[in-house]
């Protein structure tokens, strides 16, 4: 899976806005390997804001988990949140 699943709608447009379900992808493909929410945050583009709207929504669907790693919680897409993506993967590729 690459980082986005929609590069070409974010190369071609500058004003484009990312809808719900971009994002919560965005996340779990950033999150597949761990990574602390700070570093989520800026690679996912999002404010503190934004962030803390969307987190409680992928763990309640359990999309996503967090860890302890070294005494720093680390999220991690889960195996659900793994599906959610291939699944959206398959149906970003019927609109090319």
């Amino acid at each position: 899976m690459s980082r986005s699943l929609f590069p070409q709608l974010r190369d071609n447009d500058a004003r484009y806005r990312r809808d719900l379900f971009i994002i919560i992808s965005d996340i779990l493909l950033l999150a597949i390997s761990g990574m602390r929410k700070t570093e989520l945050m800026c690679k996912a583009g999002l404010s503190s804001e934004q962030l803390h709207k969307y987190l409680p929504l992928l763990f309640r669907s359990e999309l996503l988990k967090t860890s302890r790693e070294k005494r720093r919680i680390v999220y991690r897409t889960t195996e659900k949140g793994k599906n959610f993506l291939q699944t959206f993967e398959e149906l970003a590729k019927l609109l090319d």
